[in-house]
């Protein structure tokens, strides 16, 4: 019992550490449309270039392969209002390799499909230094 008590402390220690990574803005790097990422806390922002802005918060799942993000999003057009986007990422260093299903998909992706997949919205980010 003490061992499974230890693992609980150590996916809540590594999915603080994860998310605390995550923090700040970031810019486009690549994909199929251009978009910018902010995230404060369990809070995101994603703004598509000429399209809409959605806002919401999040959760992470880092001990899973690929990492999961699901984004709820609580602003932005009404069809997705109130709807989770299951997300898949991988974070390496100030590069962001993100891929989002359409919020209220109940299918999450098991692996990153190229880029220019027309059913995801698989980016890559780069962190904005201030």
């Amino acid at each position: 019992m003490l061992t499974a008590a230890i693992a609980g402390n150590d996916a809540a220690l590594s999915a603080r550490n994860e998310l605390e990574r995550l923090q700040g803005a970031w810019s486009y790097l690549s994909g199929r449309h251009h978009v910018e990422l902010l995230i404060a806390g369990k809070n995101f922002a994603v703004k598509f270039k000429n399209g809409p802005l959605y806002m919401g918060t999040f959760s992470i799942d880092p001990e899973h392969c690929p990492k999961t993000m699901d984004m709820l999003v609580q602003e932005g057009p009404e069809r997705h209002c109130w709807k989770i986007a299951l997300c898949i990422y991988d974070l390496d260093g100030d590069t962001l390799r993100w891929c989002a299903g359409e919020p209220g998909r109940k299918d999450r992706l098991e692996e990153f499909p190229p880029e220019d997949h027309l059913a995801y919205y698989c980016t890559q980010f780069r962190r904005e230094r201030r």
